[in-house]
C-alpha cells in the first residue's frame, strides 16, 4: 500500500517524511535511500524526491557519493561535541535577543510547551516529548526575531534531534527527567532573569551532553 502525500508541496512532504525516519532511526546511518524507490513509495515522479534529497543534504542528514548513491549520514564523537558547543553559543545569543522583546504571551507559549513535555513524560510518550522539546526551543529562536539565526537553528535542530532521540531512548529511563530539566529555563523567563536563564540553559545542555558519556544501565 502506497503512502499518500497531502498538503504543502510534494517535495516538502517527502522531505519531512524522510527527515522523521532519519531522526527516529528508522533509517540508520549508512542506509542507502534510492530516489526511484522513494518515488514509487509515495506515488510521485522523481523530481520532487530529488528536491527533497537536496534539502536533506543541506541539513547534512544524507550524503551523496558519486556512482554509489545517497546514504544516511553519520556523526563522529567529535562532531557531536562540536554541535553541543555551537548550540551553547547560538542559543545563548537567541535568549539574549528574546529578552529584549519578551512579553507575557511568549511566556504563556513556553509554559504550554513545557506542560506538554510534562504530560508526555508522565505518559512515557517519547515522540510527543521530542516534538514539544523542539517546539520549546524553537519558540525561543522565534522570540529572538532574527532571520539568519532562525535559519541556522532549523538546520542545527535536525542534527540535534537525531542525537536527542538516541540519547533519550538509551539513557533516560524516566522521560519526566527530560521535561524537568526545562523547568529552570521557564522559571527564569517568568522572572525576567536573563543571567539565570542563560545559566539554566547551559546546565540543561551540559546535562544532556553528560548523559551521552554514560554507559547505558
Amino acid at each position: 500500500m502506497k503512502n499518500s502525500i497531502v498538503n504543502k508541496t510534494l517535495s516538502e512532504q517527502i522531505y519531512e517524511a524522510l527527515r522523521e525516519k532519519i531522526i527516529k532511526g528508522e533509517l540508520q546511518p549508512g542506509d542507502r535511500i534510492v530516489e526511484l524507490e522513494v518515488a514509487k513509495t509515495y506515488g510521485v515522479s522523481q523530481a520532487p524526491v530529488r528536491e527533497a534529497f537536496l534539502k536533506l543534504a543541506e541539513e547534512d542528514l544524507v550524503v551523496t557519493q558519486r556512482n554509489k548513491g545517497t546514504f544516511v549520514s553519520n556523526f563522529s564523537a567529535d562532531e557531536i561535541d562540536q554541535l553541543y558547543d555551537f548550540r551553547l553559543m547560538l542559543e545563548e545569543f537567541a535568549i539574549k535577543r528574546s529578552f529584549e522583546k519578551l512579553n507575557d504571551e511568549d511566556i504563556k507559549e513556553l509554559k504550554n510547551y513545557y506542560n506538554q513535555m510534562v504530560h508526555a513524560g508522565e505518559n512515557n510518550d517519547l515522540e510527543k516529548i521530542r516534538t514539544s522539546d523542539e517546539d520549546f526551543h524553537t519558540k525561543i529562536y522565534k522570540m529572538a526575531d532574527h532571520k539568519f539565526l532562525g535559519s541556522v537553528w532549523e538546520t542545527l535542530s535536525s542534527k540535534l534531534s537525531r542525537i536527542w532521540y538516541l540519547n533519550s531512548q538509551v539513557y533516560f529511563t524516566d522521560l519526566s527527567q527530560l521535561a524537568s530539566i526545562h523547568a529552570p529555563i521557564l522559571t527564569a523567563f517568568e522572572n525576567r532573569d536573563l543571567k539565570g536563564c542563560i545559566k539554566a540553559f547551559h546546565e540543561h545542555v551540559n546535562y544532556e551532553r553528560s548523559q551521552r558519556g554514560k554507559s547505558p544501565s
